[in-house]
């Protein structure tokens, strides 16, 4: 069953922004729900069913009660009743809600003729049972009211994620999801940055929500920080938690982006500066440039290649590249810094110890070294572009953010689906730059 989202007022004076006053008791309204003693509603069956395929089971015609003249002429509208009652179902793991909805038949009178409310206190001085806000969450967002998530000025975003989850788990139940998706989207994107940084540090748990509630927004920002931090202990130990599909989505793009590193990598420590190249020729070799004084012209490049390699060969043999926790940005990091950011001029002193050299000496090889700090850049600019929308300026992060997430590669829809309603764009600086598709797609 697939929920059919928000219902669209059609008529007299229900229509318009006033309708959202009335809630959650509406005039003429024929369902009623008890969730407690202080949270009753009094909600129309055709926007119940239209929204939500739960609750055509839930509301069919023939339990409708037959209303009397009598109750007519008192006012009595209320054709059906549901009440909150425990979900035998429950998992230990509580990904589903834990009250369910059960119908109370009403007779000609409009009244009850049994009850299945659990929880038929006022809630006085009590901590709100979270389901209980939920349903009141789903139940407005029918009817176009804004979901209230907590006070992000106040409340930690791991608690506000706690509460989504909650009005998750009820819309699921109902068989709603996409009314509730762009609630709850507009709500969290309106925390900017607050939350693009908890995604960033909270990955898996963000990566199954956004998939619960098919939101390609939050979707696309977990899985970019979750493929970069794909090698430390706190994502492989959570693996197991993810739906299968994302799971193996998540394992192919960091398979993907750590093969990219290490191919970046064997580039690197095969780089040789085209001005050393030579073409074999069948004549002399002193001629010709191949003898051994025409590669005496070129010792100090030569000596230059040797000290940039040997310096990247330890980063390679530590696993500080696409091994490592961080699958090499520190050490990539680095490489685009140039400079003194590694080899050193204290470093190289060092270097000297074992072989000497002229300071004019020493000043050209320290030339042919920048120039080939320059020149191997080329192999990693790719891995600099931030795919994701947090600021990583602001707020700079242990971990790679350069991937990408294509429009036909969310689990839950099709190709045509995804095609036609991208959500184009994506963040990052701007850059032209793209890892190469052989090597990471």
């Amino acid at each position: 069953m697939t929920g059919k989202g928000p219902f669209e007022f059609q008529w007299g004076n229900m229509r318009g922004p006033g309708i959202n006053k009335e809630f959650p008791k509406f005039k003429g309204a024929d369902v009623k729900i008890i969730i407690s003693g202080s949270r009753q509603y009094e909600l129309h069956s055709s926007v119940l069913k239209n929204a939500s395929s739960r609750m055509e089971e839930l509301l069919p015609d023939d339990d409708a009660a037959r209303l009397n003249h009598k109750a007519i002429k008192k006012g009595i509208t209320v054709k059906y009743r549901l009440d909150l009652a425990k979900n035998p179902l429950t998992d230990e793991d509580g990904i589903q809600v834990a009250y369910i909805l059960t119908p109370v038949l009403l007779d000609e009178d409009g009244k009850a003729s049994a009850t299945n409310a659990v929880a038929l206190d006022l809630e006085n001085g009590r901590a709100v049972d979270p389901t209980f806000l939920a349903y009141n969450a789903v139940f407005g967002a029918f009817y176009q009211v804004p979901i209230d998530l907590g006070d992000f000025s106040k409340d930690p975003l791991t608690d506000i994620l706690t509460n989504a989850m909650e009005i998750v788990k009820v819309a699921e139940y109902l068989d709603c999801i996409e009314t509730i998706t762009n609630a709850i989207e507009a709500t969290l994107l309106a925390t900017g940055q607050v939350l693009f940084t908890s995604i960033s540090n909270l990955p898996l748990e963000w990566l199954t929500f956004a998939f619960r509630i098919r939101s390609r927004v939050l979707f696309r920002e977990a899985m970019i920080h979750a493929v970069g931090q794909f090698n430390t202990d706190a994502v492989q130990k959570g693996l197991y938690s993810l739906n299968p599909a994302v799971g193996k989505m998540l394992d192919d793009k960091a398979a993907g982006l750590e093969n990219a590193v290490k191919k970046s990598f064997q580039m690197l420590l095969s780089y040789y500066p085209t001005h050393l190249q030579r073409e074999r020729t069948v004549g002399r070799a002193d001629r010709d440039n191949i003898g051994r004084s025409s590669y005496g012209n070129d010792i100090m490049d030569w000596l230059a290649l040797v000290v940039v390699r040997h310096f990247f060969a330890h980063q390679v043999a530590d696993d500080q590249t696409h091994h490592a926790t961080d699958m090499g940005k520190s050490v990539i990091d680095v490489i685009m810094a140039g400079g003194d950011a590694y080899l050193t001029r204290q470093q190289l002193a060092a270097w000297h110890n074992f072989f000497p050299m002229s300071p004019r000496a020493d000043n050209v090889l320290e030339t042919k070294i920048d120039e080939l700090k320059h020149a191997v850049k080329q192999y990693f600019t790719a891995f600099t572009k931030n795919e994701s929308q947090l600021n990583i300026v602001a707020t700079p992060v242990n971990h790679l953010t350069c991937t990408r997430v294509e429009i036909t590669e969310y689990p839950w829809e099709s190709f045509a689906a995804a095609e036609e309603g991208s959500d184009g764009g994506s963040g990052g600086d701007g850059s032209d730059t793209e890892l190469d598709e052989d090597m990471y797609n």
